[in-house]
């Protein structure tokens, strides 16, 4: 049965209100299980079969043998990691990829329950839970082992909290709200570009219980609590097999080093980048992901969420409206590669404009279809959720995809005794994946070339040189200068490096 949140017919003049609890009901158990289970079962048959690359397998890497990664160092997703790590199938790259189809998928389910929230409709929130589940990014984010999809659950559940906070004002729910964004920082650092947004929506529920001092005191704890996870990082520093902190020269278990880390300084060049002058390209290069993710139509109904929303609950879609912009606007100055994915928390937050939009567009139609025809949007949202589904399924599917095992393995079986590999991100990942991890020629060291400053790389070649260590590389461009040489060697696509 639809459980509907009564509306004036006339729009225009209805007081703005905003739903309650007794309005929604509860979400019950069977369509947050079917949201997230559906979703679950394409995930986990289109993730990656074994490692997968670059950052990938980083991560998976860190997480198996508790190491130190990139910066902020994501402690959380180590954590957990390592949990997955001891699942009794698959290999330790399967299982980390696993954590990713279980973390997106569990973001849906709690997406389902946001969306019932705010309209009151199963079925048009289960099938806004799919439209956002099979839309391209959100789905890619899901497959492989990385941060995003664990980051797109903790969003989903901080605003989840932040929602029932609204409605009930109860002590508990602020607390557990306050620990979940302490925890979820260790995870990725973003979380912070969401706080005005998130600190809008406590501030401005129906009552004032926050204000408090006990209980403001209680939230901060608690999220001192949750932020405790960054503790890892001092402690695992030294004993830590896999250290990038480490192979930039800086010690993480000092403050000094521990502050370098966590405030991503390794990444300084890339922070602000992007000027005012390439702004508008990024702006319009977003706006065609936003609108390629939702197939156009789910843009439309975003815009008209967002609108309808205002009307309904201004100081509800405000908070959202915060974090979207706060996010949005500082990844566009974000001189990065993957930016397309670390841009998963503006998706979320359009899917549930969408499901708002779709509620709206569905009261209105009604006034003029009899209501036994129109199932209030439900239906077209579950059109397009098909459709994103089959449209997508061939692009995102890499459950046969086994190239990054496949290269590091080629590169290993060619290097000589005693290398030493200096490789670029796309290679070094890999290679500690494969030696680290599953102990596959021990006997190589690895360098990532990015953690070597240019005026450092002369001496780099020379002390390894002196050491009679064979030498290979994947980026002769950044290595060359007087008295060095590159050898191609098609088998592992690489070069080895001479020195005279």
């Amino acid at each position: 049965m639809e459980v509907r949140v009564q509306r004036s017919v006339d729009m225009d003049s209805a007081a703005p209100v905003e739903p309650s609890v007794s309005e929604m009901g509860r979400p019950g158990v069977a369509f947050p299980l079917l949201a997230g289970g559906l979703a679950w079962f394409v995930y986990w048959r289109t993730m990656a079969p074994t490692v997968y690359g670059v950052d990938s397998a980083e991560l998976t890497t860190g997480a198996y043998v508790l190491g130190i990664v990139h910066a902020p160092g994501s402690p959380l997703f180590l954590l957990i990691g390592h949990l997955f790590a001891w699942l009794p199938f698959g290999d330790v790259g399967y299982r980390l990829n696993l954590l990713s189809v279980c973390a997106a998928a569990a973001a849906v389910a709690v997406v389902y329950a946001i969306a019932l929230r705010l309209t009151g409709q199963r079925l048009l929130s289960l099938a806004a839970a799919w439209f956002l589940a099979f839309s391209y990014y959100f789905w890619v984010a899901a497959v492989a082992a990385e941060l995003y999809a664990l980051h797109a659950c903790i969003v989903a559940g901080l605003i989840w909290l932040a929602l029932r906070w609204r409605e009930r004002t109860r002590s508990s729910d602020l607390c557990l709200f306050s620990f979940l964004y302490g925890l979820g920082l260790g995870n990725h650092l973003s979380l912070t570009l969401l706080a005005p947004g998130f600190a809008w929506l406590i501030a401005s529920g129906r009552t004032r219980p926050w204000l408090r001092p006990w209980l403001l005191a209680a939230a901060a704890a608690c999220c001192l609590t949750g932020a405790s996870v960054y503790l890892y990082i001092p402690l695992r520093s030294a004993a830590a097999p896999l250290n990038y902190a480490r192979n930039a020269g800086v010690d993480a278990a000092t403050w000094d080093g521990f502050w370098w880390l966590v405030t991503c300084r390794m990444f300084a060049a890339q922070l602000f980048a992007i000027g005012p002058r390439r702004l508008p390209g990024e702006l319009a290069m977003y706006l065609y992901w936003l609108w390629s993710n939702f197939t156009g139509l789910g843009c439309l109904l975003g815009v008209i969420g967002l609108i309808d929303g205002w009307k309904r609950s201004w100081q509800l879609h405000l908070g959202l409206l915060l974090m979207f912009l706060g996010h949005l606007g500082f990844m566009l100055t974000y001189d990065v590669g993957d930016k397309e994915l670390m841009l998963v928390p503006t998706y979320l937050i359009w899917g549930v404009w969408v499901a708002c939009g779709t509620a709206a567009a569905g009261w209105q139609f009604a006034r003029w279809v009899p209501e036994v025809l129109v199932p209030r949007g439900a239906v077209v949202l579950l059109v397009l959720s098909a459709a994103n589904l089959i449209t997508n399924f061939g692009y995102v599917d890499i459950s046969n995809d086994w190239s990054a095992r496949r290269r590091g393995e080629a590169i290993l079986r060619r290097l000589p005794p005693g290398t030493v590999y200096i490789g670029s991100h796309a290679d070094v990942p890999i290679l500690d994946y494969l030696r680290l991890v599953e102990h596959q020629r021990p006997d190589v060291e690895t360098v990532n070339i990015f953690f070597v400053p240019a005026a450092s790389r002369a001496q780099l070649l020379a002390e390894n040189r002196r050491r009679g260590h064979p030498m290979y590389t994947s980026q002769p461009d950044l290595l060359s200068h007087d008295g060095v040489a590159f050898a191609f060697d098609a088998e592992c696509e690489c070069y080895r490096i001479d020195c005279s």
